[in-house]
């Protein structure tokens, strides 16, 4: 004869509380009500800080460095010589540069 869902359950439940008893709890297998008095340990706090303390925090002011971008006059931006990197030289030396006078 096949139980009605209800009846499954019950003896789902009866046999679940069952086990809980032979772990040690004072539980009516009956109606899953436990028969104890004890109101356990208070619950600890485990909430976390809102950011751990790491060292790769950088101190100061993070803002990028301008750098000017106007050529005083009478200036121009060139390579000075041969194979040299790039300088501010005077109008006048634009014709000579990077050879020997």
């Amino acid at each position: 004869m096949k139980m009605v869902r209800k009846k499954k359950l019950e003896n789902l439940k009866r046999k679940h509380n069952r086990y809980i008893k032979s772990l040690g709890v004072n539980i009516d297998v009956d109606t899953g009500e436990i028969m104890s008095s004890f109101e356990g340990y208070p619950f600890p706090d485990l909430s976390c800080r809102p950011s751990l303390p790491t060292s790769d925090n950088i101190a100061g002011v993070g803002l990028k460095k301008q750098y000017a971008t106007q050529v005083p006059a009478g200036k121009t931006i060139s390579v000075a010589y041969n194979k040299g990197p790039y300088m501010i030289v005077d109008d006048k030396d634009f014709k000579t540069m990077g050879r020997k006078i």
